[in-house]
């Protein structure tokens, strides 16, 4: 049983290159430089780090992103909170400020799933039992020990570049596969490198 489940667990969270959608306009620049915000979820810390890890990504795939402490300079004296449910208008601000051409954004949903593991205890009748033999006919399972594991599955993952002049969407990002908390980076691996081979068509 337990095997069965950490199969069905694998199934659940492989495959994240797969089920990645992007799409770009036309007159998208990949050549300006962006400024990534925390992504909008559960809450800021876990945008927070997202960001800064699809940041990381995006830098890989060619982009120019602005550092974030420059980011952070624009927000202190503008006096702006950063956080990833700031309104659209303000996001334009910032990009303005910071020089950038276009503002990245992101969000995600985010659950907590219970697995639930029995380990089965035998009961052997009396005397039905030999060192070196299998147990023989009457060996019966019993309930035994019972386990349940917590698990955090991120989901709905999605970033768009958004114009800072106009505030259109120039591109969007979007997998709508479940991830567990240890395979949520390589969804976002997967997601800049969507995005690179879109742009490279």
């Amino acid at each position: 049983m337990r095997f069965f489940l950490l199969v069905l667990t694998a199934v659940l969270f492989s495959g994240c290159g797969a089920g990645v959608k992007t799409v770009i306009r036309g007159d998208f620049d990949a050549s300006g430089r962006v400024a990534v915000m925390p992504f909008s979820g559960k809450d800021d810390e876990t945008g927070l780090s997202l960001a800064e890890v699809f940041t990381t990504y995006l830098m890989d795939a060619g982009f120019e992103v602005t550092e974030r402490a420059q980011l952070d300079n624009v927000l202190k004296e503008q006096k702006i909170s950063l956080s990833g449910a700031m309104a659209p208008e303000a996001i334009a601000q910032v990009g303005r400020l910071a020089g950038v051409s276009a503002v990245v954004t992101g969000s995600y949903r985010v659950r907590q799933e219970n697995i639930r593991t029995v380990t089965p205890r035998v009961k052997l009748p009396r005397g039905s039992f030999k060192t070196g033999r299998h147990p023989q006919a009457g060996v019966r399972q019993v309930p035994g020990e019972i386990r349940v594991e917590s698990n955090t599955v991120f989901s709905g993952l999605t970033v768009k570049f958004v114009d800072v002049n106009t505030g259109r969407v120039l591109l969007s990002c979007s997998s709508e596969k479940d991830y567990s908390a240890e395979s949520v980076s390589k969804a976002l691996s997967d997601m800049a490198r969507s995005i690179k081979k879109k742009l490279e068509k």
